[in-house]
């Protein structure tokens, strides 16, 4: 079984998804583990991982702010400061690492840190309403709240994918299935995943 990768806009179940089909295909799924691993690895705390997960900030000033506020106290030298490539780096590595055997790999640009991998890249979506109804469910939110942070996720998300690929977010081209989770529901969408990566491998 190959290395899927998906992406998936706010609100639309893409990460229950993800979590179904590997229990389906019995392989290792892998979101906040990307976190964990490029932590781990480079020794840069975790917190700025998850401070930059899926978002640009394109901010010098900030990067540099986060450098020294970050909990050392030592001199800021420029090769030491926390920049919002050097976090996408190691969180490409940890991508790279964790293909190493069959998962299912949610955001983070795995599609393209993976392009010259056998990989089945997904691209999960739903109708704005129902995208609001869940995030309204999961956050107990009211429809305006929810809305906005529909919004402001998949901005942040597009504009984290877009910089560094040179790929436009959700671009069907961009994909090997693009599939619309309002229609079979969190399970019946897992199951067409499936059975499209079973028939990829024939």
């Amino acid at each position: 079984m190959r290395v899927i990768t998906l992406s998936r806009q706010f609100g639309s179940g893409g990460g229950e998804i993800a979590k179904a089909v590997s229990e389906k295909l019995g392989i290792k799924y892998a979101d906040k583990a990307i976190i964990a691993e490029a932590a781990a690895s480079s020794g840069i705390a975790k917190e700025h991982f998850e401070n930059a997960d899926e978002r640009r900030t394109n901010s010098f000033l900030y990067s540099l702010a986060a450098a020294h506020y970050g909990g050392s106290t030592a001199p800021i030298q420029l090769g030491d400061i926390i920049t919002d490539d050097k976090l996408f780096i190691h969180t490409a590595d940890a991508i790279k690492r964790i293909a190493g055997e069959p998962c299912i790999i949610v955001g983070r640009c795995a599609d393209d840190i993976l392009q010259d991998k056998p990989i089945l890249r997904v691209y999960v979506y739903a109708d704005i309403k129902s995208r609001i109804e869940r995030i309204k469910k999961l956050y107990d939110l009211n429809e305006k709240a929810a809305a906005t942070l529909i919004k402001k996720t998949d901005k942040k998300r597009a504009n984290y994918y877009n910089f560094y690929t040179s790929k436009n977010w959700g671009d069907a081209q961009n994909y090997d299935l693009c599939i619309n989770s309002d229609a079979l529901g969190i399970e019946g969408t897992a199951d067409v995943i499936c059975s499209f990566a079973r028939a990829c491998e024939k």
